[in-house]
């Protein structure tokens, strides 16, 4: 578990650091696969296990990636870059990943946490997906952004309570999977009407 719940942590970072979208595409399936190696390594063999780790890697590490690799792939290699990430951004994702720490020490009294370290993973993944909304001005950027904090919370959900009920995270997959679905043709959209993937350059349209 503590495995996949680091190769999520990283896949949280790649996301924040890169500006291009393919390499974005490639660490979220990279998210995805190891999201399903974590179901696989800590359920007992079953139909509803084999079910689970079969719909997460359709939907995370092939249709949700690959919706959004067809999508930049159609762009001008202009369009499939983000801004450089501000400076400011660097210090406050180095302050977020001490107040995770500074969270289990504070949690560790009341034994919440079953697994600390894969807790910081989980909480770790989600703040800087969080991060990355607000720094990143590419439309897919926040796309990213919002599955990697999908993955951040089921990494955070495994730390506390060992395992998912199966409704809830094959609810929670649908959920992703027509929430991404949209968002990521809206961006299609925007970008053939507008010609623009920038949010900033958005904020002209507001009435």
């Amino acid at each position: 578990m503590a495995v996949a719940g680091f190769l999520v942590f990283l896949g949280a970072c790649g996301l924040l650091w890169s500006r291009n979208m393919v390499y974005g595409v490639i660490f979220l399936a990279a998210e995805g696969l190891a999201l399903s190696m974590m179901v696989w390594s800590t359920e007992p063999f079953s139909l509803t296990m084999a079910a689970i780790v079969a719909a997460t890697l359709i939907i995370k590490v092939g249709l949700i990636p690959g919706s959004m690799y067809r999508v930049v792939s159609r762009w001008p290699t202009e369009y499939r870059q983000d801004q450089p990430l501000p400076f400011w951004a660097y210090p406050v994702a180095a302050g977020l990943l001490l107040a995770v720490g500074h969270v289990i020490q504070l949690l560790a009294p009341s034994n919440v946490i079953m697994h600390r370290t894969l807790f910081f993973y989980g909480l770790a993944s989600i703040h800087l997906g969080l991060l990355m909304i607000v720094s990143r001005r590419h439309m897919l950027s926040q796309v990213a952004a919002l599955v990697g904090i999908e993955n951040g919370l089921v990494v955070l959900a495994a730390s506390v309570a060992g395992s998912l009920p199966t409704f809830m995270e094959f609810g929670m997959l649908v959920d992703l999977l027509v929430a991404a679905a949209i968002l990521v043709w809206m961006s299609h959209r925007i970008h053939r009407q507008l010609k623009t993937t920038d949010v900033v350059a958005l904020r002209r349209l507001r009435g």
